[in-house]
């Protein structure tokens, strides 16, 4: 029988060349307009190339359990399954920005690659001795702007795609309101994120849990299997089921997020391991921690948490302390608490045995990723 890791492998097969004709044919529009663009364009299709493709084989998943049997190869969902894809590499470039995070993927984030482009170009027009391509302040800022704008348009871009999907029009006018709710949890998540972060408001709980499920959740689990499930006529109840697995998963993943974004190394996870650390952000291994520091653990937390920069020695300051005052295991115990209760929701969902094993699988996938 068909693993989690083979069934989203077989999935990235069907839609990479998939997003990246629908991407490319883009940019061929776009190449007897303006170079610039074609540019732009092209960075917003490396940035999405290196991903797993998970929320995309939900959406297919989601779908199948829907009509409750696997249907092989079926390019109908494959628009459905690109929209969620871009939808994430717009979100991730947006997130990437308010973290200040260069890296994504192992590679670097769209503002970054942007920046990196636009000093490139200035010192050609202005015949300045080669630096290594150095960004300045302009390029900087130049990069974030076009990461924002690309961001918008690949949220446009996957609207576009649910839209002209081949569904009749009844279905594609409910998978769009679950859609667009999706995207605002998620922009809920990240607004209140950042809003947290800013208030450096580490004691309420419950307030964090709300990010990890607005923020993650939907758009990691519940939202893609619930798009797939409306295009494939799910009823209610499922649809119930779905978001009721779908946030408990998704919370997990976001616990286990947190953890490696500070106990891991930046090849693992193929991104910054101490931009959590200069954001401050707030997460449960912030909350714990700071309940339970001592006093000097304590001034070193207030001294290197959110101070708008950090080092390695401060990660491992503060990867210490968390482990030391207990949030890695607290937090870890509250993450297999949260996939016992999404697994125990499996059997509302299908009664389709291999679906069954295939949502099981991806409970424990959660559980035991690196990055």
């Amino acid at each position: 029988m068909m693993t989690i890791k083979e069934y989203i492998l077989s999935c990235k097969k069907e839609l990479s060349p998939y997003i990246d004709s629908f991407l490319t044919g883009l940019i061929e529009e776009r190449a007897n307009s303006d170079r610039g663009l074609v540019e732009l364009y092209e960075t917003f299709r490396e940035a999405g190339r290196e991903g797993k493709h998970i929320r995309g084989s939900l959406v297919k998943l989601g779908y199948e359990i829907a009509l409750g049997h696997f249907t092989g190869k079926c390019e109908k969902i494959l628009p459905a399954c690109a929209a969620f894809e871009i939808l994430q590499t717009a979100i991730l470039g947006q997130d990437d920005v308010i973290d200040k995070s260069p890296l994504r993927r192992g590679r670097d984030s769209i503002w970054r690659a942007s920046a990196r482009l636009a000093a490139v170009r200035r010192m050609a027009a202005n015949r300045e001795a080669d630096d290594g391509g150095k960004e300045n302040a302009d390029d900087f800022h130049y990069g974030i702007s076009q990461a924002i704008c690309l961001g918008d348009v690949g949220i446009s871009l996957a609207n576009r795609l649910v839209i002209e999907s081949s569904f009749d029009s009844d279905r594609k006018i409910e998978a769009m309101k679950t859609f667009i709710g999706v995207q605002l949890h998620t922009m809920d998540g990240e607004m209140l994120d950042v809003l947290m972060s800013y208030e450096k408001d580490y004691g309420d709980e419950e307030r964090i849990l709300k990010i990890a499920r607005l923020k993650t959740a939907w758009y990691t689990i519940a939202g893609p299997l619930q798009l797939g499930a409306v295009l494939g006529g799910a009823s209610g109840e499922l649809l119930d089921a779905m978001r009721r697995y779908g946030i408990f998963l998704g919370t997990a993943f976001q616990l286990r997020d947190d953890i490696l974004g500070i106990d891991a190394t930046e090849a693992e996870i193929g991104k910054s391991n101490t931009s959590d650390i200069a954001e401050g952000k707030v997460t449960l291994l912030a909350h714990y921690a700071m309940k339970r520091a001592t006093p000097a653990q304590l001034e070193q937390l207030r001294r290197i948490y959110g101070n708008g920069a950090a080092s390695e020695a401060d990660r491992l300051t503060v990867r210490d302390i968390f482990e030391s005052t207990g949030p890695f295991a607290e937090v870890a115990k509250n993450t297999q608490s949260y996939l016992t209760e999404a697994a125990d929701v499996i059997g509302e969902m299908t009664q389709n045995a291999k679906q069954a094993e295939l949502l099981a699988q991806l409970c424990v996938m959660m559980a035991q990723r690196k990055s």
